[in-house]
């Protein structure tokens, strides 16, 4: 299917962590519970703020019939390059490949994403286990040099996830490289975490982990991105007490939305 408007309008699908066909550049989804779909709308200059209610997004399993617009939110407070992105939430009801449309003042652009089977996923989702490995740490940092690409480094580096998981206390775990970030986005979302973790002090354990071992995209991975299967980065895991996947968040994620989730987990608990 082509890439309707394409020189007016490209639609870059944000969220969807790589997971299964890796050799493609495309969004990952499971099939059969509501999935977040993120996306970033690019002109000819670059990514695009559309105001409140401008956007539709649309998708189709057959490339030929259009389901109806789904209620689409748009997020203004990133921080990063690029200013704004836009979310709906969607159920794929089988595996397969999908198209997206997105809509905005009478142009519209298109892009496919992958759904699989949940039981071949790698990367956990939301109800699944946590995948108890160690993160580094200050007081062990397990080979990882620096501990943190932030400036200036951030401190939720004191508390290994192993350790977090046994306590049984809600986590907000995200992976993320500010320094390395493919996308640039790493450090903004990061910042957008922080600011949202003083609200939640002795109530959720906050973790971050970098993606790389050294100060190099040509360094290894580090163990728990290699434990939890990531293509990309970066990606938010918020997790109950129970030690289960509560919600997972990939890619780029603003202020406001990152708030409202660690108010939805802290609710859990």
């Amino acid at each position: 299917m082509p890439n309707g408007g394409s020189s007016q309008l490209n639609l870059l699908v944000s969220s969807g962590a790589a997971d299964g066909p890796t050799a493609q550049a495309i969004s990952v989804f499971e099939a059969g519970m509501d999935q977040r779909v993120a996306f970033v709308l690019e002109g000819q200059s670059g990514a695009l703020s559309p105001a409140p209610g401008s956007v539709t997004l649309q998708v189709s399993a057959d490339d030929k019939r259009w389901g109806s617009a789904l209620p689409v939110e748009v997020h203004a407070d990133t921080g990063a390059a690029v200013t704004a992105y836009a979310t709906a939430t969607y159920r794929f009801a089988t595996p397969g490949t999908y198209w997206l449309r997105a809509s905005l003042q009478g142009k519209s652009a298109e892009s496919p994403v992958v759904v699989i089977d949940p039981s071949t996923a790698k990367v956990p989702y939301a109800g699944q286990p946590m995948i108890v490995t160690p993160t580094p740490t200050e007081a062990a940092p397990e080979g990882v040099s620096p501990l943190c690409t932030r400036t200036p480094e951030c401190d939720l580096h004191t508390q290994s996830l192993d350790a977090a998981l046994q306590a049984k206390t809600p986590i907000a775990l995200l992976f993320a490289t500010p320094a390395l970030c493919q996308t640039a986005t790493c450090g903004p979302v990061l910042d957008n975490l922080i600011a949202g973790s003083s609200a939640y002090a002795g109530k959720i354990t906050f973790i971050h982990c970098e993606i790389y071992t050294a100060l190099s995209r040509e360094s290894p991975n580090t163990p728990p991105v290699l434990a939890y299967h990531l293509q990309s980065e970066p990606v938010l895991f918020l997790a109950d007490s129970r030690g289960k996947v509560f919600e997972r968040i990939d890619g780029l994620f603003g202020k406001g939305e990152v708030a409202a989730a660690l108010a939805r987990l802290a609710a859990a608990g």
